[in-house]
């Protein structure tokens, strides 16, 4: 995707996809304007919101309002990325909000280490009102969590090519990426993984660097309406673990290793195997859940019959 031509160097153009959240659009756009860091242009974009959403962003003048029919979160920041002029990208959910200083610490950090993007540790508030220190809890970063202490923490190449080719452990509003460093958009072919496809389109296409911040500088906030932690159990492994997965297969054919292959084939396929199980115990969904499976057969049958073996042995 070409750059805009009037970019402007230091910029953070912030986009902000939101759809019927008024209640809650005006926390994210206010923990924006009060970035510590100055060079700042917020972007708002409402993807056919049927509330008071665009009454609420008119209370903020130095706030860019963009109306789009609805579409969904990723084509939805793609609007904003098409009118954004930052050398960085940042994109906040509408129901987050960030600590004062994310922005400073995210661009002192790619500025010094020459990074492609950075990603944020985090408050987790969860449904009951506690709160977690994810990071801490990511079974992904665990080994590097505990050798290492260093913050931001650069990865090497290896390093942050398996971990994105195994989970994305940056969700949007915790990353600021480098606009030159864009492959394309945020993939609207998926129904979950969009930001994970954004950054694995960057890991992918050359030897990027990356890295992480260990202070929580932002928080999250878990609701019924969240495009990840909103989903029952089910959804989750349906949209994200099985057809997101097959997405990326398709995506990123010709750019994965043959392990790298086999991790997403043993992905999808093991979750397929849960799709089934947890459709037999809700009696529901059962034939989708069928489908599903026997497509999961057609990626790996070898790989199938052993994970199917193994799970008709337990």
């Amino acid at each position: 995707m070409s750059e805009p031509q009037n970019k402007m160097p230091g910029l953070v153009s912030v986009i902000i996809p939101t759809y019927n959240r008024a209640t809650l659009v005006g926390r994210a756009i206010k923990s924006a304007l009060e970035q510590t860091y100055p060079y700042k242009q917020i972007i708002v974009v409402d993807d056919g919101s049927s509330d008071d959403t665009a009454k609420v962003v008119s209370g903020y003048p130095d706030v860019k309002y963009v109306y789009r029919p609805n579409g969904g979160q990723a084509a939805a920041r793609t609007t904003g990325l098409a009118v954004a002029t930052g050398e960085y990208i940042a994109s906040l959910d509408s129901d987050d909000a960030w600590e004062p200083d994310l922005l400073e610490k995210c661009v002192d950090a790619l500025t010094t280490l020459q990074l492609d993007f950075v990603f944020a540790n985090w408050y987790q508030q969860m449904p009951d009102g506690q709160r977690q220190d994810y990071f801490a809890g990511f079974k992904y970063l665990r080994e590097y969590w505990t050798s290492r202490s260093d913050s931001p923490m650069l990865f090497t190449y290896p390093e942050l090519r398996r971990l994105y080719v195994e989970c994305c452990p940056s969700p949007s509003s915790s990353v600021v990426i480098r606009r030159s460093s864009f492959v394309g958009a945020w993939n609207d072919r998926v129904n979950v993984a969009d930001d994970w496809c954004l950054l694995l389109d960057i890991v992918l296409s050359k030897e990027a660097r990356g890295a992480m911040i260990r202070e929580k500088l932002w928080h999250k906030s878990v609701n019924d309406d969240n495009i990840y932690d909103g989903l029952d159990q089910y959804k989750v492994l349906k949209l994200l673990y099985v057809e997101d997965t097959r997405e990326m297969l398709r995506r990123y054919a010709g750019r994965l290793s043959r392990e790298e292959v086999r991790m997403l084939e043993d992905r999808c396929i093991d979750h397929s195997f849960q799709l089934l199980k947890l459709s037999s115990m809700l009696k529901t969904n059962y034939g989708t859940s069928l489908r599903k499976l026997a497509l999961a057969f057609g990626l790996n049958p070898a790989m199938f019959v052993k994970i199917g073996w193994k799970k008709l042995l337990k």
